[in-house]
Formats: C-alpha cells, structure tokens, sequence
C-alpha cells in the first residue's frame, strides 16, 4: 500500500515526494476522492478494487479521520493519499472565511497532484472530500464524475454536482434533485470483504451464539445510536423469555453503559449475546442474523439487501433532510424493511417485530426475498463501466 500525505506545510516538497512514488497508470489515470465516513469510503474502495482487476491503478483520495487509516491499513494492493477534511460551517458563521480560504488551497493542491499524475478521470463519492479534487478536475478538463448514495443528496454533494459531467446513483428516486445534470442509477458498491462466502454455524459459534436460535442484530453504526441501544436493552428482559440471541454493536461511546446492562440482565434471566462497540468482521454478522435493527444510513442498507435480511429501520432523527427516513422508504416500499421512529421504538414494538419475521413464517420469506431483489450485486463493475465509457476506452 502506498500512503502519502497531499498537503503539508511544505507543498512543494509535499508534491515532488509523491510525484516520486506514483507512477504514471497503464490505463486509466483515475482518482477516487472517498474519505470521512464509511458510507463514502468503502463503496469507494469497491470501485477502486473492481478497476485494478480490469488493470488500472486508480488512487483513493481519503481525509484523515481514524476510520480512514484503518481502511487503507487495510488494503495494501491499494495506493492511498490523505488530505485535511474541509468540512463547510453554516452560511452565516464566522468560520465560513477560512473554510473558503481552505477550500480553494485545496483546490491548487488538487489540480498540481492531478497534472503530475496525468489524472484523466475524477470520481467522488460523496461529502466535503469530493468538492476539492472535482473542481480541480473540472478545471483541468477532466471526466468528473460525482456518487449519491442517499435518497436525497447532502449539501456537500448538492456543490460537487456543479463539478461533475454526471452524476451516478444508489436510488433512481434521487434523479430529480440534480435536474440539471445527466444521471445514471448504479446501485451502491458493497465493500468486497463481506461478499465472500462465510460458514452461518461457524460465525454463530464464533459470537458464541447457539445455531438454532433466532439471532437479532443490532447496528447503531459507526459512532452507536444511543437511541437504538437504550431501546434494546429496555427489551433485554422479553428477549431473553424469547430465547433471542443478540449480536449487538454499541458504537465506541456507548459500549461500556451497554455491557452493564447485559451484565445485569444476565444476572436475572439466561441471555445469549455478543456485545461490541463494532466488528471488524461483518460479513460474519449479517451471515449470522436472521433479523436486522439498524439505523438507515445508504450503506447498511446497500449491505442489508445484499445479504437478504429483513430489518427494522430506526431512522437517525436529526439527519440532515431526514435523509435517513427517505433511504428507508426505499426499502419498506420493497417489503423488505420496516420503519419505526425512534420514539416509537419500545420494547412490545421490537418484540412484535420479532414475532412476526420468526423462523419458517411468511413474512421473513417475503421480506428476505424482497431484499435480495433489492440488492445491486454490480454496482462496483456498473460505476467502472461509465468511468470507461466517458472516457471511451474498452
């Protein structure tokens, strides 16, 4: 893996260190700008990894934050470069001045990376990262291409598109918030780790779990949900008389209040659980689940459909646009979730839902069978093939 920083103190010696590791690709010179949060950086990752196998070495463009490191550490077949977040303040804050001074250093720094590698193509996959490297590229008469992953695009991506020749899609209900921009719907790339094939009895026994019960998982994703786990563990008690085994993921935050509970419920009742604040193996968990309780961010449920699990969706209250709430619309439209508002989420409501997704019943094998129609299983192959086609190469 190679990682190098794009901007320092030093910008000049910053630019000659990486014109001196990166070579000129064979193919495509493509940058992928993909850092900040999960749902940018592992569908990112996933088109970078479905263009090495056609034979091009495109760079991923990543921020800083710890999640993004962790990425790239994993990945070594991959080249990497960092840069600052250049997060946008609220119109009327007196941040705005420097964020705009930020924004158009990064801007000169893009377009100085972009002509040293003889970039050809720009593909962002959403958020704050994406805006540098497609106004560079725009200016430098590069293919620009911009990613939506949500029902309803962001703010971030509402400038990117002013940058991008097109615009690419999870959902096809998105279309109409980028009226003045060519759009293509190609699903949601799913991270190439959990599409491999995993043993179920093998993940249960690994989270300690018995093979035969019915399995709930819990995501509150990446940062936890406190709404969802103080939900969860109000219902401990009834999941426990239930004979429900629990996969749950706290988030880093609220892990140690969440294994108390456990702790205590344990003492009252036998409960069969897996608690963590993440997993670092997921294809593992949603092989083990037969139910899902998630919030409703693009890429859980870009994965839920994937694996054909029946879910409830818990939307985040204070997303930006309720955005969350039109992802899970998506789903529940399909019949393969349902939609509780957090303050709807009580115990009789989890366990009703439980209830009737249970084992062998007809609406787990309509919701799974829903799900799996939902699913994109191409998305990666099908953003390479515009990439290719704008670029009119084979």
């Amino acid at each position: 893996m190679l990682t190098a920083h794009l901007f320092s103190r030093d910008d000049r010696a910053c630019r000659g260190y990486l014109t001196a590791l990166i070579e000129p690709n064979q193919r495509l010179p493509c940058l992928i700008a993909c850092g900040g949060t999960g749902g940018h950086l592992f569908p990112g990752i996933a088109v970078a990894q479905e263009l090495q196998r056609r034979g091009h070495q495109p760079l991923i463009l990543i921020s800083e934050k710890p999640i993004d490191r962790l990425a790239a550490d994993g990945h070594p077949e991959l080249e990497f470069v960092t840069a600052p977040s250049v997060a946008m303040p609220r119109l009327l804050s007196p941040a705005m001045a420097a964020f705009g001074l930020r924004l158009l250093r990064s801007v000169r720094q893009c377009r100085a990376l972009l002509r040293e590698r003889g970039t050809r193509a720009v593909l962002g996959m959403g958020g704050f990262t994406s805006l540098p490297p497609l106004w560079a590229a725009r200016r430098q008469g590069c293919v620009t291409l911009l990613h939506e992953s949500n029902a309803i695009p962001g703010k971030s991506n509402r400038w990117c598109a002013k940058f991008a020749d097109e615009v690419l899609l999870g959902v096809a209900g998105c279309a109409r918030h980028f009226p003045n921009r060519p759009t293509a719907v190609t699903g949601t790339p799913v991270r190439t780790e959990l599409t491999r094939q995993v043993d179920r009895a093998a993940a249960r026994s690994r989270f300690g779990l018995d093979p035969d019960q019915p399995v709930l998982l819990v995501i509150g994703g990446s940062q936890g949900a406190r709404g969802v786990n103080e939900a969860v563990i109000a219902a401990l008690p009834e999941l426990a008389a239930q004979g429900v085994g629990l996969i749950h993921l706290t988030g880093p935050t609220e892990h140690e209040a969440v294994t108390a509970a456990y702790r205590q419920a344990r003492g009252r009742a036998p409960l069969s659980a897996h608690v963590a604040p993440f997993c670092h193996d997921m294809a593992e968990a949603y092989t083990a689940a037969d139910l899902v309780l998630a919030r409703s961010g693009a890429s859980t449920l870009t994965e839920l459909a994937w694996f054909g699990l029946p879910s409830l969706l818990v939307p985040y209250p204070f997303a930006a646009d309720d955005h969350q709430t039109l992802n899970a619309r998506v789903l529940v439209e399909a019949g393969a979730a349902r939609m509780i508002p957090q303050p709807d989420l009580t115990p009789a409501a989890l366990v009703d839902f439980i209830t009737q997704t249970g084992p062998g019943s007809e609406t787990r094998a309509r919701m799974t069978a829903a799900a799996r129609a939902a699913a994109v299983p191409d998305a990666a192959a099908r953003i390479a093939d515009r990439l290719q086609a704008l670029l009119t190469l084979p």
